[in-house]
């Protein structure tokens, strides 16, 4: 166990695939949500990790080393989204925090599938706020992710590999902020998603054009020892939980 001090409010440093579910067919709306107030503090954190394998050197190896933890902790995504319904809530109020001051920027966040952490209470009021919302969309195999503009109310579709999307094809800028989900993640800013590698494709395509933060949105029970990483392995800024807004740490 260790401490860490780390400043709620930005700025974030900026020098640094889909996700699959079966849900029903058919035009499908999120919730509403009211807005959480923004804080402006210094949080004191403790926490532990538990362990995970820290890869491989072949990247066979890897890729095994990926699908184990991937199964683990899928089983204790679901876990900890049956005995913690008030996540969504409280993870909008983390993400309020963290991006204060970002009102005027446009945020891509996702429309949650399976036991995926739902940002959508946190996206609607970033929305009230003034943010302008984008979600994903998901190409063949191999390209990297487009984006269209959402709202509260909007109707969204089906789009590939069960995920949703915004049903109309408004064309919009490149978002500035990145919300993403992942199956796990470490202290040093690696997720472990699916292994669709849409995020580690497009996040670095963003990164070439423009300043942007990317942040995992995580239950804090996802956190891992360490992410088996391979070369394409995109690295987030940080990790925003129900209960935590974590900066990446630099390398060991």
């Amino acid at each position: 166990m260790y401490d860490r001090e780390l400043p709620l409010v930005g700025p974030w440093p900026f020098d640094r695939g889909a996700h699959i579910d079966p849900v029903a067919h058919g035009e499908v709306t999120l919730p509403t949500a009211t807005a959480a107030p923004p804080f402006q503090d210094v949080l004191v954190l403790h926490f532990m990790r538990p362990p995970a394998s820290d890869g491989g050197h072949d990247a066979d190896g890897v890729k095994g080393e990926k699908a184990k933890l991937r199964s683990q902790m899928l089983a204790v995504r679901k876990q900890m989204r049956a005995d913690d319904p008030a996540a969504p809530s409280n993870l909008s109020k983390q993400v309020t925090k963290a991006l204060e001051g970002s009102e005027s920027l446009v945020i891509a966040g996702y429309v949650a599938i399976g036991d995926e952490l739902d940002p959508s209470p946190a996206l609607e009021a970033m929305q009230i706020c003034g943010a302008s919302i984008v979600l994903p969309v998901a190409g063949k195999a191999g390209d990297v992710l487009s984006f269209r503009a959402w709202k509260t109310g909007d109707a969204l579709e089906k789009g590939r590999l069960s995920t949703y999307q915004p049903a109309a094809k408004t064309v919009v800028p490149d978002p500035d902020i990145v919300l993403v989900p992942l199956v796990a993640f470490d202290a040093f800013g690696y997720r472990l998603g699916f292994g669709g590698g849409y995020y580690d494709r497009t996040l670095p395509k963003l990164r070439s054009i423009k300043n942007i933060a990317a942040y995992g949105i995580a239950y804090d029970g996802q956190e891992v020892e360490r992410i088996p990483r391979e070369a394409f392995d995109a690295k987030l800024d940080g990790v925003i939980t129900p209960s935590r807004i974590i900066v990446a740490q630099a390398d060991d």
